[in-house]
């Protein structure tokens, strides 16, 4: 008995349309699963990232305890408003503090190391102060507690440039959906009422990761 024959019509597009729906299950089901797959790739990096963080956060709290040494009292955090004692964590002015800041009398403008010049008068506002205590119209008399040509800085505001020191990998070899799932905070500082450190300060930067948040600080609970 001969099974050979030739396919229906009917026949061959029943088999084409359950090959296209095989394939579109397919499709779909790696672009459900290929999210999952670099979420857990980023989360797999979080012991290393934290390490690098830590490392950091030591070299920025002997930093902070120096400026201390060197000035009496510790940078002055952003205070927005006194009665009620209000500060703002996120735009601090660690970076000018830390690494000194030139300033241009004639220009009226402040520069951190070979970042570009920025209005001084617009600086100053956006951190609501009159001025720094480490700054000077030379760099040789500034007291440099962080190498300002090695910080790592983040844009706190464009044109004019405000800057913040913050956080990167400093591996190589990151593919870019995995570093594009990472979300690294600017450094927060508190002086003038710490939650953590009464006496001290607070010191803390965040960490997201398909949308949960993972605090680092200089305090027992996060460290």
């Amino acid at each position: 008995m001969n099974l050979k024959r030739s396919l229906t019509l009917t026949e061959t597009a029943a088999i084409s349309a359950c090959a296209a729906v095989l394939a579109l299950l397919g499709y779909f089901g790696y672009r459900w699963v290929e999210p999952k797959i670099v979420e857990a790739r980023a989360r797999a990096l979080l012991p290393q990232i934290c390490t690098g963080i830590r490392e950091q956060r030591a070299v920025l709290v002997s930093a902070i305890e120096a400026y201390k040494a060197g000035f009496g009292t510790y940078p002055p955090d952003v205070v927005v408003s006194r009665q009620p004692l209000v500060v703002d964590p996120v735009n601090n002015a660690l970076a000018y503090e830390l690494a000194g800041v030139v300033y241009d009398s004639t220009n009226k403008m402040f520069q951190l190391g070979p970042s570009e010049p920025a209005e001084a008068a617009y600086v100053t506002n956006f951190f609501h102060c009159l001025g720094f205590r480490n700054s000077a119209q030379s760099p040789a008399e500034l007291k440099h507690f962080l190498p300002a040509d090695k910080l790592t800085v983040r844009l706190l505001h464009d044109d004019p440039d405000v800057l913040a020191l913050g956080y990167e990998p400093t591996w190589g070899g990151l593919d870019a959906n995995v570093l594009a799932l990472l979300e690294f905070s600017t450094w927060r500082y508190v002086a003038s009422v710490p939650t953590n450190n009464p006496g001290r300060f607070d010191l803390w930067i965040d960490i997201r990761v398909g949308g949960k948040k993972l605090v680092l600080g200089n305090w027992r609970a996060v460290e």
